[in-house]
């Protein structure tokens, strides 16, 4: 489905990644670990198209996208949950799922996003900007549902939620990986991120220094203290 192939990106002078390999195989979750500053946004970053130097390959079934624009990318079927959501708030709930819906590719539509997300159905002439937190992660994965991608790349997205809501939007996810959808997880909760991943990759500083099954992680915590200085 997608793979990276010694991929490396830079920020202006700044060496970022350093020779990435990731894969993620069609219908697998794949998480992606590593603290703060180590590049795991950069690598999302990478593959959508935001990072323009960079080097390498991105393969997405078959095709080297790596010199792509980011529009070009999206339309290949790669949907993103950006860090932050960066929903529109001045915008209803239901103007930010049909602002860039795509509902001609696939299947896709509001009636299905609002039969995954109840809260939203609720609160679809709302500005988005007086959701809670949760809500608007909510949004901002309905919304990248709305163009109907072939794969997923989530950036924290319970980053800040509460205990009970970070629970709500990992069940949605669980469904989606029910039903088929790959993704690409990034997540700084390690327990959060082992319960849905089929693997698991690490990086630090820019490296990707550990990958395995998230049963062998749980077997060998020391690697997880030692890369993600948990406590």
């Amino acid at each position: 489905m997608l793979s990276l192939k010694e991929v490396h990106s830079f920020y202006g002078a700044s060496h970022v990644l350093h020779g990435v390999d990731l894969e993620v195989k069609k219908g697998s979750v794949v998480t992606l670990l590593g603290r703060n500053g180590m590049g795991k946004t950069t690598t999302i970053h990478s593959i959508i198209g935001f990072v323009t130097k960079k080097q390498g390959e991105i393969w997405l079934e078959g095709e080297n996208i790596i010199s792509l624009k980011s529009h070009q990318i999206a339309k290949k079927g790669i949907g993103i949950v950006p860090q932050g959501r960066r929903i529109f708030t001045t915008l209803t709930v239901r103007e930010n799922l049909t602002v860039f819906a795509e509902q001609d590719k696939g299947n896709w539509d509001l009636e299905r996003i609002f039969d995954l997300f109840p809260r939203l159905k609720e609160r679809e002439k709302t500005h988005a900007g007086n959701l809670s937190g949760g809500e608007q992660s909510m949004l901002s994965i309905g919304r990248a549902l709305m163009r109907n991608p072939k794969i997923l790349l989530l950036d924290e997205p319970t980053e800040g939620l509460s205990p009970l809501m970070v629970g709500e939007v990992m069940d949605v996810l669980l469904k989606l990986k029910e039903k088929g959808m790959s993704m690409l997880l990034v997540e700084q909760n390690i327990a959060t991120a082992l319960s849905i991943a089929d693997d698991v990759y690490i990086l630090n500083k820019g490296e990707v220094v550990y990958h395995d099954h998230p049963n062998e992680l749980r077997g060998n915590m020391d690697i997880a203290y030692h890369h993600l200085a948990i406590s």
